[in-house]
């Protein structure tokens, strides 16, 4: 009979010790794994490190981009910020060859299932051809926005008086740092219902790429009222007498 106790007693007193090491490994693991931080004091955010915009090409307030070549034509196509944001490209509605456009006036569109983001004319133009590549693989403006990703090239118009609302060189890319640093602003202040935490913040609170994909409808709309708002129509200059 004692031997029995003895027995259960060093059994208990062995199961006793497992629960406190496995409790105090629990404690030592959470400790070390990086805490989520507030909304608010969101890091540069990894998703958008090395955010660029190639040699002589110009960037537009509406997050399009212009490349001027030697037959007088001009490129189109979505700088590499808003492509990150934005995240998945399901399909991209093409503008029509042929079409007169003025800046500021709709351009072409991208779509993401049911959501759209409306991207407006840099320059004014006539539209002499569209990437139709990406009608099939719409993806191409993620992986090489500024090559593969161009949208469709332009007859320029105005080209002189236009380039002067546009930004180039070190200019263009300190202006898309400050657009990384705006987002920030923006997502931050978001409410914490509208995302999911868990894959909106990584790494200490960095966002991920594509985070407006976990947004819901209003902050869709909100990104593309505060960073693709349309331009101002510029009135034609006046003819010579």
């Amino acid at each position: 009979m004692v031997a029995i106790f003895v027995i259960l007693t060093i059994v208990a007193l062995i199961t006793a010790d497992s629960i406190v090491q496995w409790a105090e490994a629990k404690k030592a693991q959470q400790a070390r794994r990086p805490a989520l931080q507030p909304l608010g004091s969101l890091r540069p955010a990894f998703a958008f490190a090395g955010v660029s915009v190639p040699k002589g090409v110009f960037v537009d307030a509406g997050h399009t981009w212009v490349e001027l070549n030697v037959s007088g034509r001009a490129r189109v196509g979505l700088d590499d910020f808003v492509q990150r944001a934005i995240g998945r490209i399901d399909a991209v509605e093409l503008p029509q060859a042929g079409q007169e456009i003025r800046r500021g006036e709709k351009l072409f569109a991208i779509r993401q299932g049911e959501r759209t983001a409306v991207f407006t004319a840099p320059i004014d133009g006539e539209i002499s051809s569209v990437n139709d590549t990406l009608a099939r693989h719409p993806e191409a403006i993620k992986t090489d926005p500024y090559e593969q990703g161009w949208v469709c090239a332009l007859n320029p118009k105005n080209l002189a008086r236009n380039l002067r609302q546009l930004s180039i060189a070190e200019e263009a890319l300190a202006w898309l740092n400050k657009e990384v640093q705006k987002f920030q602003a923006f997502i931050a202040a978001r409410p914490f219902e509208t995302m999911a935490l868990g894959q909106v913040l990584q790494d200490g609170g960095q966002l991920t790429d594509g985070v407006l994909e976990l947004m819901d409808e209003e902050t869709w709309h909100r990104f593309t009222s505060e960073f693709l708002h349309p331009r101002v129509v510029e009135p034609a200059p006046e003819e010579k007498a």
